[in-house]
């Protein structure tokens, strides 16, 4: 691994040297597990970087060493987009045939990114931002069984597959539902990037949204209703948000609250 590698693991505490004695599987297991632990689910980052610059889409998104620097500083990660793009890199840099891939949202009708890795010539199908531990093998009727739920791969139409979630028996309304469609091949950059700029424009009118997965708890935040969810085998609780949810949300994201303050005093205004 060059130092560059080395560098963007150690934010991870990730040893190179480690890494390298593990087998592909293991390999791309222990990035994205570190990347999942360390790196939150949030549009803020995406509604600073347009407010900072609204007449310079191409300044919008930001590449691995941006975000890792941002996560660094002040807590941030990113939406599917930033996610994946940063999580293939860290893989390719241990490594590991890894690349990005796109889908469509079911729900939203948005696109939405993800991570493909071949491990022994086998895709493996990676999505920080659905917050599931682990990979499912790309194939109809892949699917992974986590703790908190089933993700699964349907056949669709063709070689389209649907990505399906199984919410844990303990949560209110657990049920399966399609997330997004998905044909399981490598993105071209130039339509990764066209898809992710696109995703800018869409979400900067969209609520504030972060999540974030500590061992077997998925801590989730919307602006609207202004709660926090707190997703556990054990069940779902919720926790409504006093009218400055500010110092709240620094304590359980980890996002500094500088960032958080220059979002809300943006809607106030």
């Amino acid at each position: 691994m060059d130092v560059i590698t080395e560098h963007r693991l150690r934010h991870l505490d990730l040893c190179a040297a480690t890494l390298q004695s593990l087998d592909e599987g293991e390999r791309a297991l222990r990035v994205y597990e570190a990347f999942l632990g360390r790196v939150p689910y949030e549009n803020l980052s995406n509604n600073l970087a347009v407010a900072e610059a609204p007449d310079q889409p191409e300044a919008w998104p930001r590449a691995t060493d941006r975000l890792l620097r941002d996560n660094a500083r002040c807590g941030l990660g990113g939406t599917s987009f930033s996610l994946a793009y940063a999580l293939a890199d860290l893989l390719r840099g241990a490594g590991l045939n890894a690349h990005t891939t796109l889908g469509y949202n079911l729900v939203t009708e948005q696109a939405h990114a993800a991570v493909i890795v071949y491990v022994q010539g086998a895709p493996l199908l990676f999505d920080p931002a659905l917050l599931v531990r682990g990979a499912v093998p790309v194939r109809p009727g892949g699917s992974l069984q986590d703790p908190l739920g089933l993700l699964g791969l349907e056949p669709r139409c063709g070689a389209t597959l649907t990505v399906t979630l199984t919410a844990c028996s303990t949560w209110p309304h657990a049920r399966k539902r399609a997330v997004y469609s998905l044909l399981p091949v490598p993105a071209p950059p130039p339509t990764y990037r066209q898809s992710w700029l696109a995703s800018f424009r869409r979400g900067r009118s969209l609520p504030l949204r972060i999540a974030c997965r500590h061992d077997d708890v998925i801590w989730r935040y919307g602006e609207r209703p202004h709660t926090i969810e707190i997703l556990s085998a054990s069940g779902r609780q919720e926790e409504k948000l006093p009218a400055d949810p500010v110092p709240r949300l620094v304590a359980t994201f980890g996002i500094d609250g500088a960032c958080l303050e220059s979002w809300f005093r943006r809607k106030r205004a």
